[in-house]
């Protein structure tokens, strides 16, 4: 039986890492996905010419923190959802990876109210803080602004998607293994037996000769069943263990007895 070379393929490993990898991709677009947000918030999205009838017409300039309030604070959830990926699993990961989809799309909608509508003027009144007295007279939208939004919200959906696979893909990796994998865990595992024991077997013959090792560290620990029958499939023995001092064919010393048949104290 030869034993498990290391450049032998480990697909559960193969597997953690493919997960990995598109954790790291998620965190990656997390990350962009705040910059654009935190971005599109600091752009100016429309001008409003406006004028109080006492003095000439001036500009008001409405950023995209004045247009939509939550871009700011989106890009800071966004941030934490990337320390979030690598420390959530399961359930929680999921919920997480619907939160950041959601905030995307919701980041979305007034960017693409402003690309196909353009401003609205009592919206853009309120955003820019107008006096009651002044009046608006015209509003210049600034499409570039929504474009960084919505950049920002397609870099959130495709977080949250592989966040969501990243959560399924752990779960099903923990609880199933291919026959392979659980061939090799075994190989490792009675390579790891048959090393001990042969440890124990040395020990036993440096040690003194008038007594064996017979405590329960020699022992090494039973497979489970389904172990036993990967074993028996590919041709292994389990129980195959190599010869302890016992089974070495030497003949063991005896304690001398007196006459009555006990051993002498």
């Amino acid at each position: 039986m030869n034993a498990p070379t290391p450049s032998s393929a480990d697909p559960a490993a193969a597997t953690k890492s493919f997960m990995r990898r598109r954790q790291m991709l998620a965190a990656i677009l997390l990350a962009l996905a705040a910059l654009a947000f935190w971005s599109a918030s600091r752009l100016v999205w429309c001008r409003v010419l406006a004028a109080d009838g006492l003095a000439p017409a001036r500009d008001f300039d409405v950023k995209g923190s004045d247009w939509s309030p939550w871009l700011t604070p989106l890009a800071l959830v966004l941030l934490a959802a990337v320390l979030a990926a690598f420390s959530v699993r399961g359930w929680g990961l999921r919920v997480i990876a619907i939160l950041v989809a959601a905030g995307g799309v919701l980041a979305a909608i007034p960017a693409i109210s402003l690309m196909t509508g353009g401003a609205d003027s009592d919206y853009a009144s309120d955003a820019a803080d107008l006096p009651g007295r002044f009046q608006v007279l015209l509003i210049t939208t600034n499409s570039w602004a929504a474009v960084v939004a919505l950049a920002g919200t397609v870099c959130a959906v495709l977080a949250g998607v592989l966040l969501l696979r990243v959560a399924g893909g752990a779960g099903m990796s923990s609880k199933y293994k291919t026959p392979g994998a659980r061939r090799e865990e075994l190989e490792r595992q009675i390579f790891a037996e048959h090393e001990r024991a042969a440890g124990a077997a040395a020990t036993g013959d440096t040690g003194s000769g008038d007594a064996a090792p017979t405590d329960e560290r020699n022992e090494a620990p039973p497979a489970n069943e389904r172990m036993m029958w990967d074993a028996l499939d590919t041709g292994i023995d389990p129980t195959d263990v190599p010869d302890t001092p016992a089974d070495d064919g030497r003949e063991r010393p005896t304690r001398p007895q007196d006459d009555s048949g006990t051993g002498l104290p």
